[in-house]
């Protein structure tokens, strides 16, 4: 479809914003000859369009810059109960959106997603671009090669062929990802954090979910398994230290997860409602007062640790907005800067932000959408 001087150029725009025939060339190191070519036949193919002329010394510059309906692309959150499916742009705007049960069974599950597809493709209208390819995140662990799931504990799935099942009865290639991974690629092609090449970013949900983009790109690990912060023990005396679903004791779910924080609440007759205890806490209620503190401390203590680690310029939490700005996250930003080892010069940010029910599914869009951009070399 797309040359690698195609992929070179579509890339740049796309992590750097419009830029002019010049500048392009400038950044790639090719002639402008080259760069005029290669954006020739983009303009001409509707991929790119010619924006502002820009003025400075010399003659003005055109800018170049994606046009939004060259291309469409299907998000799908297997994350949670519902599924969520987006169609998006080449920009991340969220063009149409369905969503529907989440089945288990591969023999409903496929059917019934390959016919989502449609219906946000029937939704957006005609104006829209071509789909160009469709990504799914998942909870659990995912081959390299972006196409099976290995295990997943919360849709049962053993060495299913996700990308291969999806693909036959769409027509339309399909790539797979873990759930925070797909989070974290959808932030680094459509969000804020994603002009940096080192940020970490977690997730507050059920479960924990982290991942982390290292010199501009994903860090896997060796065996697929980095960023599993949920799983990082955290308590370790034989009362706090609760058992998880992993089989272990004290993991950091245990305590600072929103399962685990209703968990508590409701051993002492609180409400499981997320704000309705933070409106407690703002009461001065001292039981929801301990169970957020407590939630928070913990995850403040392995925010720490992940920084110590990795040394992200930022890290980026995405939790429900009623947490944002109560005790839980109060703490949390005090006692990861309390344990982070003071350096000199700028300190590693922390960003705190609310999340959107469509979050996995736009990330899962991201998916598609970077294999489109950038080609082979996406992550």
């Amino acid at each position: 479809m797309f040359s690698a001087g195609h992929h070179r150029i579509l890339s740049t725009l796309s992590r750097h914003g419009s830029m002019s025939r010049t500048d392009l060339a400038r950044n790639l190191a090719l002639s402008k000859a080259s760069v005029t070519l290669l954006v020739r036949d983009l303009i001409a193919r509707g991929v790119l369009r010619e924006q502002e002329l820009v003025f400075g010394q010399g003659r003005p510059s055109v800018t170049l810059g994606l046009c939004s309906d060259a291309a469409s692309f299907v998000g799908i959150s297997l994350q949670t109960d519902p599924v969520t499916v987006v169609l998006t742009d080449p920009h991340g705007r969220v063009l149409a959106e369905h969503s529907m049960r989440r089945e288990a069974d591969p023999a409903i599950c496929f059917p019934q997603l390959a016919a989502a597809v449609e219906t946000v493709r029937a939704q957006a209208g005609p104006d829209v671009g071509p789909i160009a390819g469709i990504g799914v995140a998942q909870p659990g662990f995912v081959s390299r090669d972006r196409r099976v799931c290995l295990a997943s504990a919360a849709l049962g799935w053993v060495d299913l062929d996700v990308a291969g099942r999806l693909s036959s009865l769409t027509g339309l290639p399909v790539f797979v990802e873990n759930d925070a991974n797909a989070l974290i690629l959808g932030e680094q092609l459509f969000g804020p954090t994603g002009d940096r090449p080192d940020f970490s970013l977690v997730f507050v949900g059920d479960g924990i979910g982290s991942a982390h983009i290292v010199n501009g790109r994903l860090h896997r690990g060796h065996h697929g398994g980095a960023g599993e912060l949920s799983h990082s023990p955290i308590a370790f005396g034989s009362q706090d230290a609760l058992p998880c679903r992993c089989g272990n004791r004290g993991c950091l779910e245990t305590v600072s997860s929103l399962q685990a924080i209703r968990g508590a609440a409701r051993q002492v007759g609180l409400t499981t409602d997320i704000a309705e205890l933070v409106a407690l806490t703002a009461n001065g209620h001292p039981e929801a007062l301990a169970i957020l503190h407590r939630a928070g401390t913990a995850l403040g203590i392995a925010l720490a640790q992940l920084v110590q680690m990795f040394d992200p310029s930022q890290v980026v939490v995405i939790l429900d907005p009623a947490l944002k700005e109560s005790v839980f996250g109060r703490v949390l930003r005090q006692e990861m800067e309390t344990h982070v080892l003071r350096r000199a010069g700028v300190q590693t940010a922390l960003t705190l932000r609310g999340a959107e029910a469509n979050s996995f599914a736009t990330g899962a869009a991201g998916l598609a959408a970077q294999h489109y951009l950038f080609g082979s070399d996406w992550t």
